[in-house]
């Protein structure tokens, strides 16, 4: 003689099942509410998840901004170098450009000159 087993049953297994009972039973109105609080929870459930988590279109904007931020940075540091490659070609190479920034920059002169400064008004 086989042994019985007894099923297990979940503990939400009678609210299921007087729901289904309760659902194929009753008339298509009570189905049709149904339906839309489906409807209604799945679009909410979405709209969610638009609005928050990773793939969230605020996170999405905050990031393309970020993007955009760090792509300028990097043109202008890109023309910072191209200009500090410039000016060390020129210190290396060109004796008028070193004599030029010592003269603007540093007010130096040579021995026997006098130096004007213009105050302004």
């Amino acid at each position: 003689m086989p042994r019985r087993v007894k099923k297990s049953r979940s503990f939400l297994g009678p609210v299921a099942e007087s729901f289904v009972k309760r659902v194929s039973g009753s008339d298509a109105r009570f189905r049709r509410k149904i339906i839309r609080i489906g409807f209604w929870v799945i679009g909410l459930t979405f709209l969610y998840s638009l609005l928050s988590g990773t793939y969230g279109i605020p996170r999405i904007v905050r990031l393309e901004m970020q993007k955009t931020s760090l792509i300028d940075s990097n043109r202008h540091k890109t023309a910072a170098l191209v200009d500090a490659v410039r000016i060390r070609k020129r210190l290396v190479h060109d004796s008028k450009f070193i004599e030029s920034l010592a003269r603007e920059r540093y007010y130096m002169i040579y021995p026997g000159e006098t130096l004007y400064r213009y105050q302004g008004s």
